[in-house]
């Protein structure tokens, strides 16, 4: 087919006149065609090249994301992470999910071990979208605190009644249905901070949002 390509390339009526007084015959169809296909190659490139670099955004986000390049404890910045964990989960952040990112000016890199740490972001983010539905607007906030980093995930779900919040980081304790959870998120995420890290973590049931917050300290002290 000539005319799509054509088209596309913003060659209207107009231009094709000019052409067919220039050739005529086989010529015109055959000039057509050339310029037709011409047309349909450089777009091809172009989607290759677009998909190429989709795909090594992909390969850098999961990377990221894994930190299968790095060694256990390293200077991570926390920004990286969550940033990366977003990504990942974006299929589940639909078109009626809101989020707010509040990086803090000054923040610096922590000694931490950050595959762990992205286990923790992910827990603490899938919890947030399955409290808020189909629409919400997620909060994720960094700012320097106590010679170290205070992390905050704050949904605007149905938050925690204080049975639920008592219980949210023990083990096995879940809200949802049989099948549906293990009810182990909160409590690895407690381990990973706690144990780990030498860490803080803790709810808040404010009156337009649920917070976990995480404070790390800048230098890693905690048994591995």
């Amino acid at each position: 087919m000539i005319a799509p390509p054509l088209a596309a390339a913003g060659f209207d009526i107009a231009w094709c006149e000019r052409v067919a007084d220039l050739l005529d015959g086989e010529t015109l169809e055959v000039g057509l065609e050339w310029v037709a296909n011409s047309l349909s190659l450089d777009s091809l490139l172009a989607e290759v090249k677009e998909s190429t670099r989709r795909i090594s955004d992909l390969v850098g986000v999961v990377k990221s994301y894994s930190q299968m390049d790095r060694g256990s404890i390293q200077r991570v910045d926390v920004r990286e992470g969550l940033d990366s964990t977003l990504a990942m989960m974006a299929h589940r952040l639909g078109a009626s999910m809101n989020v707010i990112r509040e990086y803090g000016a000054d923040l610096s890199p922590i000694e931490a071990n950050a595959g762990e740490l992205n286990q923790v972001w992910t827990n603490l983010i899938n919890n947030a979208i399955d409290s808020m539905g189909e629409a919400g607007t997620l909060r994720v906030s960094i700012r320097a605190e106590r010679a170290g980093l205070l992390i905050e995930i704050g949904d605007s779900g149905t938050g925690m009644t204080d049975h639920v919040k008592a219980h949210a980081f023990d083990p096995f304790f879940t809200t949802r249905e049989v099948g549906q959870g293990t009810g182990l998120g909160l409590d690895i995420s407690r381990r990973i901070i706690v144990d780990r890290h030498a860490g803080e973590i803790s709810i808040d049931t404010l009156p337009t949002e649920t917070v976990l917050r995480v404070w790390l300290p800048a230098g890693h002290s905690a048994s591995s």
